[in-house]
């Protein structure tokens, strides 16, 4: 395990016992956990909120990460850091006319001392009016890019804009077999799968449809300001994705696999035991255990039928 604080590698002095490391998207970003003996020989880097820290372990690495919280507790410290620095929680007030989605995120960056990236979504794609209500950056893009049909994963020192389908569309980066008695395995269905959302506002109406449901379950919703049918379309395809993704989720606790990051395309091979978990997953979030060596991950079905 390497550990970098401020550019610095303080590995040999840091006397690390406990290091967890959090790896989500959507609406939770990156964290981490760190429990340090030698809390007076840590004390003397001067830790400080959003300094920077970097953990790497055998071949995955958290990327930049900013401090949260220093607790001493008992001669050791607990640091949680997060992917996102504390100017990107602090929440506020602000309306956007007629601004791309590429504006939007640079604007939020720049305001959050961030970079961006996008992937798998058009960021040309205009946006009548949307309105930053009472959040901290993060969170309102995390919402935004929901209605769109992505999710936004933070990394690195970056805002990432990921499309759905796109994130779907990738090859399959590990293939897993489980079987139904499988140690640390759950496989569910939660809630229902709906066949129709329909988005109204006093401007536009649009309904999306997943074809793959024959059950007579439909939504309507009121409180999305979509301000033209275009974007209603996109909007009540997005919410229905986001929706109906959730219905089935696939639990999995490892040896540690480096290989387990959010937003990645897993296989579940076909077994006869566990027939229901067979086929295309993405990882919604994973959690590494350096020390237990053991890793975690939360899937979540791929969905191709949203019209």
């Amino acid at each position: 395990m390497e550990i970098l604080y401020q550019g610095y590698d303080i590995t040999q002095y840091a006397h690390i016992r406990k290091c967890v490391a959090h790896d989500t998207a959507d609406d939770r970003c990156d964290s981490l956990d760190i429990e340090l003996e030698n809390a007076a020989g840590w004390y003397g880097w001067g830790p400080q909120e959003d300094d920077q820290i970097i953990v790497s372990h055998g071949g995955y690495d958290t990327g930049i990460m900013y401090v949260n919280t220093i607790l001493p507790e008992d001669g050791k410290f607990r640091i949680i850091a997060t992917s996102l620095p504390s100017t990107a929680r602090i929440r506020g007030y602000k309306s956007f006319k007629g601004n791309t989605i590429e504006e939007i995120m640079r604007i939020c960056a720049i305001s959050s001392g961030m970079d961006f990236r996008i992937y798998g979504l058009d960021p040309n794609i205009t946006i009548p009016y949307i309105e930053r209500n009472d959040e901290g950056y993060g969170a309102f893009l995390s919402r935004l890019l929901r209605l769109e049909g992505a999710t936004l994963k933070c990394v690195n020192g970056r805002f990432v804009a990921i499309g759905i389908k796109y994130a779907q569309a990738r090859e399959a980066h590990q293939t897993i077999t489980v079987k139904a008695d499988m140690n640390g395995m759950e496989y569910r269905r939660c809630g229902r799968r709906y066949r129709a959302l329909t988005l109204e506002t006093p401007w536009a109406s649009a309904t999306a449809m997943d074809t793959a449901v024959t059950d007579n379950y439909c939504i309507t919703l009121n409180g999305i300001p979509a301000r033209d049918a275009l974007q209603a379309g996109r909007w009540a395809r997005g919410l229905l994705m986001h929706k109906n993704r959730q219905y089935e989720t696939l639990k999995l606790t490892t040896d540690y696999n480096a290989g387990f990051t959010a937003m990645t395309r897993i296989n579940i091979e076909n077994n006869t035991d566990c027939a229901d978990a067979a086929g295309e997953w993405i990882i919604a979030e994973a959690h590494h255990d350096f020390f237990n060596k053991k890793s975690s991950v939360e899937m979540l079905r791929c969905i191709s039928t949203i019209q």
